[in-house]
């Protein structure tokens, strides 16, 4: 085989390179999750503080790019192109959904029990109301505490 030195950057190859990488790499990406340099909760305030000041350093940028021609057309492609993560997720997510939605159920039930009867159409602002108060009363019951 015959040395030759490359002329092009072949997109395929580089695709093929950086998939292999990134499913090569999951352990040390845990490793570096689970074992942070710098803990991300260890200076609050710091953290706010430098979070809005990248905002405000990126709103130049955003505006430019959110204000451009082609940007509905880009977040149009990004959309169809992660329509099937989308859609997958509903099967992926299942067991939490379920878990969550079996917490709410039980606050609706809770707050149903107490409402005043429903009335003709346009009278139930009182009924709205007081649901709506209920389910605020059951606010933070359903997370778990540690």
């Amino acid at each position: 085989m015959a040395i030759t030195q490359r002329t092009t950057i072949d997109p395929n190859a580089m695709t093929t390179a950086w998939s292999a990488g990134v499913s090569a790499a999951g352990a040390k990406w845990i490793k570096g999750i689970q074992s942070p340099r710098h803990l991300p909760n260890a200076n609050p305030q710091a953290n706010a503080t430098n979070w809005l000041a990248g905002v405000q350093n990126a709103q130049p940028a955003y505006v430019a790019g959110i204000s451009s021609p082609a940007y509905l057309t880009n977040l149009e492609a990004g959309a169809v192109a992660k329509q099937g993560s989308y859609t997958g997720s509903g099967a992926a997510r299942k067991a939490n959904a379920q878990a969550a939605f079996s917490k709410v159920a039980a606050m609706i039930q809770t707050a149903l029990q107490n409402l005043p009867a429903k009335g003709p159409a346009g009278t139930n602002t009182a009924r709205a109301t007081a649901f709506a108060t209920a389910m605020h009363a059951l606010k933070g019951q359903g997370k778990a505490r540690a």
